[in-house]
């Protein structure tokens, strides 16, 4: 990892995802989906998409909870995928169709250390 990059070598085209994206709750990622633009959406699909199968290869080589950082970040660029990917290949557009917005749903427990609390 250099001073630029705050993934792990070889990851280095994601790294502009990382400020939006990589967030440390559900409801985070849902809430960046939920606002984000639709193209801005497509671009971090398409690569991070394109990078999948290597970012899992990679972030299975450690503990859930104990990766260093730089593989953590990678991993919720991975959660973050799945919360476009419902954007992208099911609605279309940021959020289903007239569905309230911001939602009354809150996610408070789930696996932890990247979905809720213990």
């Amino acid at each position: 990892m250099t001073a630029a990059s705050s993934l792990p070598p070889g990851f280095e085209e994601l790294e502009g995802f990382v400020p939006y994206w990589v967030l440390d709750t559900n409801d985070q990622r849902r809430a960046a989906r939920s606002t984000a633009e639709m193209d801005d959406i497509q671009r971090f699909y398409d690569a991070i998409v394109a990078r999948a199968e290597q970012a899992i290869v990679h972030c299975e080589q450690f503990t859930l909870g104990q990766m260093p950082p730089a593989s953590e970040r990678l991993f919720k660029l991975l959660l973050a995928m799945n919360h476009a990917a419902i954007a992208v290949e099911m609605h279309g557009e940021p959020r289903a169709f007239d569905s309230t917005w911001p939602s009354a749903v809150r996610i408070t427990q789930g696996p932890w250390p990247h979905g809720g609390r213990i």
